[in-house]
């Protein structure tokens, strides 16, 4: 089963499957405040932010999963690899303020479930409508298609067909969107790109 994989920057690709960026990432200002728990909410933050140096301020460092743990080094990861997975993690641990890096166009999950959040915006999210006609033959020609974010979900169904196709949602967030634009998909096992490529090889 020919087997694409849709995201917003460049990065490793599983074994068997096409991975294809359509975005670009760019750094913004930003002023990180004081806190107890300091959550990083993708490999991309660590690029912008000297973790090493402010994680002292901090009694604890969180990542959203093992990507970005790979970036950062030390920190708590959540058994599942999503917002939901950070909010549970933190409802287990000691009450404190909790500040969130990640990028302007993240989800409102962490707003809504952990109180007094304090979120800051690193860097931006944009599609590249070049690189999206470019590839859209590419991903409709596709029996597969793995959707990384609600981001790309939404701009890959503007451009390309999906029906007919095995689609994958890497997490819960990116499966609300496909939700809410009518796109029948599956949730991988576990919100990484190998998980999901696995999950469309199955087609279930």
């Amino acid at each position: 089963m020919r087997t694409v994989v849709v995201r917003i920057k460049e990065g490793p690709c599983p074994e068997g499957a096409e991975c294809i960026s359509i975005g670009t990432i760019k750094p913004r200002p930003y002023e990180i405040p004081d806190g107890d728990y300091l959550v990083v909410m993708s490999p991309a933050v660590a690029k912008f932010v000297d973790i090493e140096r402010i994680r002292r301020r901090f009694r604890c460092v969180i990542c959203v999963g093992p990507s970005t743990a790979e970036a950062v080094g030390s920190c708590a990861v959540p058994r599942e690899y999503s917002s939901y997975g950070v909010a549970k993690l933190l409802e287990a641990m000691a009450p404190g303020r909790v500040v969130v890096l990640r990028s302007s166009a993240g989800n409102d999950v962490l707003r809504r479930l952990v109180p007094g959040v304090v979120e800051v915006a690193i860097y931006d999210v944009e599609i590249d409508e070049e690189r999206l006609t470019r590839y859209a033959p590419a991903i409709a020609q596709a029996e597969a298609v793995v959707l990384t974010s609600a981001t790309v979900a939404r701009a890959v169904a503007k451009a390309v067909d999906l029906a007919g196709k095995t689609v994958v949602a890497i997490g819960p967030v990116t499966s609300k969107a496909l939700s809410e634009l009518g796109i029948p998909h599956v949730v991988a096992e576990e919100s990484t790109i190998e998980k999901a490529v696995e999950t469309a090889r199955r087609g279930k």
